[in-house]
């Protein structure tokens, strides 16, 4: 592995876009609809026989802390911009996202109590409570270089390319015609310093891509230091002083990654060599995150969500949260019935099954999570030490409670 700072040397790349998913986009389910978890209040019974400590800060009231919100990523986090381009294959009417419901972001919303976060290629949306920027298939790497490693860019998209230099070109258009338009300097920094940004897994649909070629897996880690630290910079000259950033879960342990013919498995009976290359990417991002931190001082606060530790810690006490396997999709193909994945029917493909309940399910696709592991992911990076620096610490410094 190279130096903490090898993602330095990064320079500059040429940013082509490139859009990938691979899954069937269901229509919302209301909340209200949701089967509710156990919970996880630090209080219950329940949590506490799962004897896990040290996860869970005392609860603060977020309610009217932020105004808006500002989400980036992929389609881990996209609520609708892939829909609205009209780019996905098999895209019916009222199909906005890449599971059976509600995504992290959308959790993170309700619980700041924003009414909506409109995707920014919405026609004529009211953005007065914040903008999502980004986008399903998002990829650090250029059409050229896929093209070179013949690598599939599509999957299940009609056409085009997205790259994450694509949402900081949204963002910017935004800032200058939007948000800020008519307003001096010092106003619209003020404006942003009152917003939260939530900055979404970047590399995921990249390490599906590389699984089935030869690219390197740590040179995608590399380029997508480089995207997400030209993000984050772009953000903090605009006025953010509020920013959330998630690292990658252990995508060794996603139905894709345990389909692959070969592979030496780890303490969790995963892909190894893919989880490896993930701790390395959320390792590097961390320093980055520092580097970020000590270059700002108190002026912001920067959380890493940590999704690897989070995912881990709910893989692992199945039956406390909910869940009946870590490892099955709910919608995809029985032909691997350990699995229930398949590269070449995917969901949402003639061929593919969904499961009964989709609530006792972690994975929706084998590439996205369901609607109730990101209702958990959420309880736990709002309202558990699985942010660092807490979010509970985030909004006491928002507050004025704490120094950042």
């Amino acid at each position: 592995m190279g130096s903490k700072n090898h993602f330095h040397v990064i320079i500059s790349f040429i940013f082509i876009s490139l859009p990938f998913s691979s899954i069937a986009l269901h229509v919302i389910t209301p909340i209200k609809e949701f089967k509710i978890l156990p919970s996880t209040d630090p209080s219950s019974s329940h949590f506490n026989s799962i004897n896990i400590k040290g996860h869970y800060s005392s609860k603060t009231n977020s309610n009217g802390c932020f105004n808006k919100i500002y989400a980036f990523g992929d389609s881990y986090t996209d609520t609708g911009n892939a829909q609205l381009l009209n780019i996905s294959k098999n895209l019916k009417k009222g199909q906005e996202k890449p599971n059976n419901g509600w995504l992290l972001i959308d959790f993170v919303r309700d619980a700041l109590n924003i009414s909506s976060l409109p995707p920014y290629k919405s026609v004529n949306a009211n953005f007065s409570s914040g903008v999502n920027f980004a986008m399903a298939g998002a990829t650090v790497f250029t059409e050229e270089f896929l093209s070179q490693h013949k690598i599939n860019s599509t999957l299940m998209w009609k056409y085009g390319y997205h790259s994450f230099q694509t949402q900081i070109e949204w963002y910017n258009k935004f800032v200058s015609d939007i948000a800020c338009k008519g307003k001096n300097n010092e106003s619209c920094k003020a404006d942003m310093e009152n917003s939260l940004f939530w900055v979404g897994e970047i590399g995921i649909d990249d390490y599906v891509r590389a699984l089935r070629s030869k690219v390197s897996l740590r040179w995608i880690k590399d380029m997508a230091m480089a995207h997400t630290s030209r993000l984050l910079a772009t953000l903090l000259d605009s006025g953010a002083k509020y920013i959330v950033v998630e690292g990658l879960p252990p995508l060794g342990c996603y139905p894709f990654a345990k389909s692959a013919r070969h592979f030496v498995k780890d303490d969790m009976n995963c892909n190894a060599k893919i989880n490896r290359v993930t701790k390395a990417h959320n390792h590097y991002l961390q320093d980055m995150l520092e580097g970020f931190r000590r270059r700002k001082g108190a002026n912001v606060s920067i959380s890493y969500a940590d999704y690897f530790d989070a995912y881990k810690v709910i893989t692992g006490n199945l039956n406390k949260f909910g869940f009946e396997d870590a490892f099955k999709a709910c919608c995809g193909h029985h032909r691997n019935k350990i699995l229930n994945f398949s590269f070449k029917i995917l969901c949402g493909m003639s061929g593919a099954e969904t499961c009964r309940d989709p609530d006792s399910y972690i994975h929706w696709d084998g590439i996205h999570l369901t609607e109730a592991m990101y209702r958990q992911l959420s309880e736990f990076f709002l309202h558990g030490n699985f942010c660092k620096p807490s979010f509970i610490h985030l909004i006491r410094v928002k507050k004025g409670l704490l120094r950042a």
